[in-house]
Parts: structure tokens; sequence; C-alpha cells
């Protein structure tokens, strides 16, 4: 079940992430203790009640978060039991450089281009429509290679100014901690590490 859920997790759209991290640490620090959601959307992101809502019931369906409906009260959330070492991870994932252990890729030519262009500008982040400019592809099948890319910890992400209008994307940027493996699947060395 922890698989599935730190799977679904890592899946989340960058639409409103930041809300749904805000609202899980929220949750890890009460837990076990529910929260109404007014309580667990407090400091964090400013959102409509709605939108806190639609986060809580998107984190439901990740199996991550359960409500309680009390008679006369407010619903209350909380983690779902056996979660939280899930969402600790997958808040220390994004918050600690995601220093994920690397996981082996064969060499195939669609996660080399997508490396290509993150290896020649390290330094640079990229969300998955600039990539697909680079690199000429559609847009599903360059978004399906970073994904695989970064559960795979080959490149980082990150959701930057989460302030500014409009609906947010992830920047993807080669991990620093995997360039030599990176290396190695870009130019097909087999062996070493």
């Amino acid at each position: 079940m922890t698989e599935r859920i730190a799977s679904a997790l890592d899946g989340l759209s960058p639409g409103g992430l930041a809300l749904k991290r805000h609202l899980l640490a929220r949750l890890l620090d009460s837990a076990p203790e529910s929260l109404t959601a007014t309580q667990a959307a407090r400091g964090g992101p400013r959102r409509t009640f709605a939108s806190v809502w639609y986060a809580l019931k998107a984190l439901q369906r990740v199996g991550v978060v359960t409500h309680e409906d009390v008679e006369n009260r407010a619903a209350h959330y909380r983690l779902t039991v056996g979660t939280e070492n899930v969402v600790r991870a997958f808040l220390a994932n994004e918050q600690n450089g995601e220093t994920r252990p690397i996981a082996p890729l064969p060499g195939l030519p669609r996660y080399q281009r997508v490396l290509k262009v993150l290896h020649d500008e390290p330094r640079q982040s990229f969300t998955v429509a600039e990539l697909c400019d680079k690199i000429r592809r559609k847009d599903v099948a360059v978004r399906r290679s970073v994904q695989d890319l970064y559960e795979a910890g080959y490149v980082t992400r990150d959701l930057p100014d989460q302030e500014t209008a409009g609906r947010p994307h992830f920047h993807y940027r080669l991990n620093p901690h995997a360039a030599e493996q990176a290396s190695a699947l870009l130019f097909g060395v087999v062996g070493g590490t």
C-alpha cells in the first residue's frame, strides 16, 4: 500500500501542489489529531475554501487522507493510518533536493533526448513545454519520459514562484547527485556504478 501511495504522491499534478504539500505537512504535524479544512489550510498558500476542499479530496483519492463527519460539526481530516512515513518522505524529497536513490533505466532514445537537453545546460531548468520545443516531440512522450527520469532520480523538479497567476508548471533540471549515472545513460556507457 505504501508504495502505491508514494507513487501517487509523486504523480500529483503541479496545479495546487503547494497547497497539497502544505495540507499534508499540517496534518502530519497534528497527527493523530484531526483538523478541519480551515485549520489545515491556515498559514499556507492563500486559496479559496473550494480549492482547499478539492485539494483534500484529491489527497483522499490518493489514499493518504481520510475524513470524518461528526454530527453538527465541520468535517475533520487526518492522515490515513500508516501513511505518516510516506508523507514524511514525500515532503522531505521535495525539500531536500530529492536525494533519492538512483534507479537504473534502459538507454532508450526517449530518455537520452531529454537528458541531452538537461546535460547541455545543467544550471538551467525547463518545463515540459520548453523541453518539447527543444526536442521537437509531442508533449505526452516528453512528459512520460521526464516523469520516468524523475521517478528514477535522474532529474529534480521544483515549483518556482507559486504566487504568480496562471497554472503552475514543474521545472526540471539534471540532478547533480546523479550526474555520473545520467552521463552513462546519455552516452550509453555500460558498467561503472
